[in-house]
């Protein structure tokens, strides 16, 4: 509505304007003699921009303005300059009446414009038809007038249906020359009824004005109107087409009339089909659904009405549509909305739903969720069912659960509870005891995960699960008291790795700061003590030695028997490794005092390998392995002491099995070589016998026989190994004797180890070999250590007697460096005895030392046996060995040992061995029987 200052500003305007217009007609512009002609069109172009003004949006929308029939009155009388000008006061009259259709104020410069250029063109229109013409020499005059009312209603729609569009940033319209046989009529309307006007001033009839004023009046106002209802249809259409659902209007006969741009695309059936048509017509796919009974049945009822879900397929896709119809008076409307994702959503959701409603009924398990906002707790069927309640589903009060946990519980699962919505735990995990219904408390174990909101907000809500563990419980602690070790009363292995297991899976998660160690303990000559005073008195120890090692554990320790006389300790929590090694030394202690057994005295220690829990480990077993690498390197440097496990012990052991691994596969291919080292007379250094020696070499390396061949002793593989020895020496040095009978070869030695000693066979076998090589039994001499006859000294003289029976002979190796007592060795039927190197090295180190070397030859020619020297290196070696009667020697000095190639040259050359110095002897040095002898 109009204030007062507007009708104000208006009045002044007009006042101004027509006085303006009076001055100018005045003084000769645009006619000087049509002064009250022009002053009344300049007021009567502000009445019509003012007063009889259309609606808004009207230019916008190419529609003919009332202010056009003065702007073409005065184009027809004074010319464009004058049509030009009152078009500009009329768009000035409507910017002061009209304030508020300034805004926006591009819109209104490209409307104003367009009304501007309009008019230009249809003056230079009229102007080209003819239209400077006499005005009153009609019927001619009615050609430029129809040009210029065409040329002007060209350009205002073009302008306002095309190219304020683009200006405004709007869509470019390209049907906008539709508009212009809807528009143009009233353009030439407007023509008639200003040509009236103009005939009226031409021939000074005013005496018509006032007739004319009032069907003008009427005609004004009614065209008003229909603007105002076109605007109406238009700002609807546009509403209409905005919306995002689809509509569409029916009439009584139930044809289309409204069809928008949201259905356009959702049924892809443009308007110009779909207007005038039936919806069956427009969309056949519709006449299959039960749409069409609906739209009857809701104008029958006239009751609104809505279908959903209404499936709906199309050239493209498949839809889901939901429509609602509103009935109206002989008709009815249609709101149309496409749920497809909405219903594909609703039907994951309820599949979802379904699955995990089955989930729930057929888990073993109760669900829960509580939310934190509402305080609001949810329980499956189940998880009531598990406590005695009602087996339905429904939300309550978390109280129900909260006030069930046991007392002694409630703090430890308050502070999982918070310690997993802090975010210390990625998931809620405690076990606790929950009363029943009837009475009782059952142990249950509560999992949960909480959602949370925005980031670094607290949790809303957490889910979960609750599980029975009152059985599984009752019957661990019910196996873990039945599988108790019945001697010690400890736990057994089984229940130490669990209790490790735990400790390890704490480490993980971070849960204690404090590391923890595994002992792996194992007593020293335990096996000692039961062969000797029996399995009862070991038993009776295996008990003290729990009770002394329940002395050395902390609060919070384990202790367990492994089995045999092997414990496991674990060190619950510790600072540092030096607590761990404290603790060591603590049972190393306690060991050192005596065990009273069944009225005796029995000393024991223990070895005792130490591994810190890390969180590297994957599992207990790890930790214990690890432990007990620890405890064989400690008892491999001496017993009685503990070893901390590192890296480089894992790597000896993985190596170690690995070596094993490769001896067994090399023993069962017999991938070894036997190298022979000559034994020379030192008189002459001529080559009389060989010592036969193993070699292996693995992945193309040498390994050391000190290295394997007690490994093989170990694994229980040296009776093989060294009866494969035998009979490639024996084969070898027969087949010598055969192709060089001259060559004054006298013997092969074999090495034999203590457990082929112990075979029952070891005599057969020899026996055996020698025939198959077609040996003489004397040309085989059996090389045995000292320390492996004094294993069983009566057993290995018994066996000796048997070989010597045979006819071999018997060489005692490294004799001095094993321990031997003097009242067995003459018993024992020995032919020769070998000297250690160790014993050779020391003639080259002082006056004194060759008295050891005399000492042993002194003793072997009491016991009537011959003396072979080994490890000579040196010539001073072998001649003070000549000096002091050593008849025969092996060593560096004269030749390594060889390849069996090598050696059948050394025989084929027979040739004296090694440097040819000058033997100094005594008298004795050399005797035909002494060589006979060895």
């Amino acid at each position: 509505m109009r204030t007062f200052s507007q009708y104000v500003r208006v009045a002044v305007f007009a006042a101004v304007a027509t006085g303006g217009a009076v001055f100018l007609a005045l003084n000769g512009w645009p006619q000087p003699d049509h002064v009250r002609e022009f002053a009344g069109l300049v007021f009567a172009a502000i009445v019509l921009a003012t007063v009889a003004a259309a609606p808004a949006g009207a230019d916008d929308r190419g529609t003919m303005t009332p202010s056009f029939v003065g702007d073409l009155c005065a184009l027809i009388l004074f010319g464009g300059n004058a049509a030009l000008g009152l078009a500009a006061i009329g768009i000035v009259a409507r910017a002061i009446a009209f304030p508020d259709r300034l805004i926006p104020l591009r819109r209104t410069v490209v409307s104003c414009g367009g009304i501007l250029i309009a008019t230009e063109a249809a003056w230079l229109a009229y102007s080209a038809i003819g239209g400077l013409v006499d005005a009153s020499a009609w019927p001619m005059q009615a050609a430029p007038i129809a040009g210029a009312v065409g040329v002007y209603a060209f350009v205002k729609i073009a302008v306002a249906e095309a190219i304020a569009p683009v200006v405004n940033d709007e869509p470019f319209n390209r049907s906008w020359m539709a508009a212009i046989p809807r528009c143009a009529p009233t353009y030439f309307v407007a023509a008639g009824i200003a040509a009236g006007l103009v005939e009226i001033v031409n021939r000074g009839a005013w005496q018509l004005l006032p007739a004319a004023a009032i069907p003008l009046f009427c005609a004004q106002r009614a065209y008003a109107a229909a603007l105002a209802r076109a605007a109406a249809d238009d700002r609807r259409r546009q509403v209409i087409d905005s919306l995002n659902q689809g509509m569409a209007v029916l009439d009584g006969a139930g044809c289309v009339t409204v069809w928008n741009d949201a259905l356009e695309r959702l049924l892809e059936c443009p308007r110009e089909r779909a207007v005038g048509c039936t919806l069956a017509s427009a969309v056949p796919a519709l006449a299959q659904t039960p749409l069409p009974r609906a739209i009857d049945e809701a104008r029958t009822s006239r009751s609104a009405r809505s279908l959903s879900p209404l499936p709906l397929s199309s050239p493209t896709r498949a839809r889901v549509l939901e429509v609602t119809i509103l009935p109206a008076a002989g008709g009815a409307t249609l709101l149309w909305l496409d749920i497809t994702e909405r219903a594909l959503a609703e039907q994951a959701l309820k599949r979802a739903e379904e699955r995990l409603t089955l989930a729930a009924e057929g888990a073993q398990d109760g669900l829960w969720e509580w939310d934190f906002r509402t305080q609001a707790f949810y329980a499956s069927g189940r998880w009531k069912a598990m406590l005695g309640l009602p087996a339905a589903a429904g939300a309550g009060k978390a109280d129900q659960w909260l006030s069930r946990v046991h007392a002694e519980d409630v703090a430890a699962f308050k502070e999982a509870l918070d310690a997993h919505l802090s975010g210390a735990t990625d998931h809620l995990e405690h076990e606790h005891r929950i009363r029943h219904e009837d009475g009782t408390y059952r142990r249950f174990l509560c999992r949960g995960v909480a959602a949370r909101g925005a980031a670094n907000q607290k949790p809303v809500r957490i889910a979960g699960s609750l599980t029975d563990t009152t059985e599984r419980v009752a019957a661990k602690e019910q196996l873990r008291t039945e599988f108790r070790d019945p001697l010690t009363g400890l736990c057994n292995r089984a229940d130490f790795v669990e209790r490790l297991g735990r400790r390890l899976a704490d480490v993980k998660r971070q849960r204690v700061g404090d590391s923890f160690a595994a002992l792996y303990l194992d007593l020293d000559r335990f096996k000692v003590v039961n062969d000797s005073l029996g399995h009862l008195v070991g038993d009776e120890l295996l008990t003290a030695v729990a009770r002394r090692l329940e002395s050395c554990l902390r609060q919070g320790d384990a202790l367990a028997r492994l089995g045999g006389d092997e414990f496991a300790i674990l060190l619950n929590a510790i600072g540092d490794p030096q607590q761990a090694n404290a603790i060591a030394f603590r049972i190393q202690k306690v060991f050192a005092d005596p065990f009273s057994i069944a009225g005796r005295e029995v000393f024991t220690s223990a070895s005792i390998g130490i591994a810190f829990g890390q969180s590297h480990y994957d599992n207990p077993e790890e930790i214990m392995r690890d432990a007990d690498t620890a405890m064989y390197h400690a008892k491999s440097r001496g017993k009685a002491r503990h070893e901390l496990f590192d890296a480089d012990m894992h790597a000896r052991t993985r190596d170690r099995l690995g070596l094993e691994n490769d001896l067994r596969q090399a023993i069962n291919n017999n991938d070894f070589e036997v190298h022979y080292q000559p034994i020379v007379l030192l008189a002459s250094r001529m080559c009389v016998g060989f010592e036969s020696l193993i070699r292996w070499t693995r992945n193309g390396e040498p390994v050391s026989p000190a290295t394997f061949v007690p490994m093989a002793e170990e694994l229980g593989l040296i009776e093989s190994l060294g009866t494969w020895v035998l009979q490639q020496a024996c084969h070898a040095f027969a087949e010598w004797q055969r192709q060089y009978p001259d060559s004054g070869l006298d013997y092969i030695t074999v090495n034999v180890s203590g457990r082929q000693l112990m075979q029952h066979s070891f005599l057969h076998l020899v026996e055996q070999t020698v025939h198959a090589a077609k040996l003489q039994p004397r040309d085989l001499r059996l090389e045995i250590t000292e320390t492996a006859l004094m294993d069983s000294p009566t057993s290995a003289a018994k066996l000796l007697s048997e070989l010597r029976d045979f006819g071999v002979k018997i060489y005692l190796d490294d004799f001095g460096t094993g321990y031997s007592s003097l009242s067995h060795l003459h018993k024992f039927p020995v032919d020769a005895l070998k000297i250690d190197r160790s014993f050779v090295r020391s003639l080259d180190l002082g006056s004194d030392r060759p008295a050891i070397v005399e000492s042993i030859l002194a003793l072997a020619r009491t016991l009537n046996t011959s003396v072979v020297a080994e490890g000579i290196e040196s010539d001073s070696q072998a001649r003070e060995l000549v000096r002091l009667g050593c008849t025969h020697a092996q060593g560096y000095l004269f030749a390594r040992p060889l390849s069996s190639a090598a050696a059948e040259q050394v025989i084929a050359a027979h040739q004296p061995l090694g440097p040819k110095a000058e033997a100094v002897a005594s008298p004795r040095a050399f005797d035909r029987t002494a060589r006979i002898a060895v």
